[in-house]
């Protein structure tokens, strides 16, 4: 599998579902991860997912791990947004997306460098 299609393909899912989720609870915070469920979403289908396929894909322990942990974290999140006395899985909170934002775009910026790194290597 070429990794920059499958985290560039996971992570517009992770938009659509962000974005479904966010209609049908008519809760459009969700689609920018300012709500648990949608940070859950993100952490799942943008990370988790992209990390598991491409663990499969090169026997890597280490992506196995961030999908694992990244599931793990979302399933918390929600959780926790659920056990608050408070709190609502689509509530509204903050700082979700900036976090998020930069999470996800690390993702891609070590796809693409270990892309050139690899292509690099081939070549020299």
């Amino acid at each position: 599998m070429k990794e920059s299609v499958v985290v560039g393909a996971s992570l517009l899912l992770a938009i659509l579902t962000a974005g479904t989720v966010g209609l049908l609870t008519d809760s459009y915070a969700t689609a920018f991860a300012g709500t648990p469920v949608g940070f859950a979403v993100y952490l799942v289908v943008g990370i988790g997912l992209p990390q598991y396929l491409l663990s499969r894909d090169g026997d890597s322990a280490t992506r196995l791990g961030l999908a694992a942990l990244s599931v793990v974290a979302g399933v918390l999140v929600v959780l926790a947004s659920v056990a608050l006395p408070s709190a609502s899985p689509t509530a509204e909170w903050g700082a979700g997306f900036v976090l998020l934002f930069l999470v996800v775009v690390g993702n891609v910026l070590g796809a693409t460098v270990r892309a050139f790194r690899d292509g690099y290597r081939t070549s020299g």
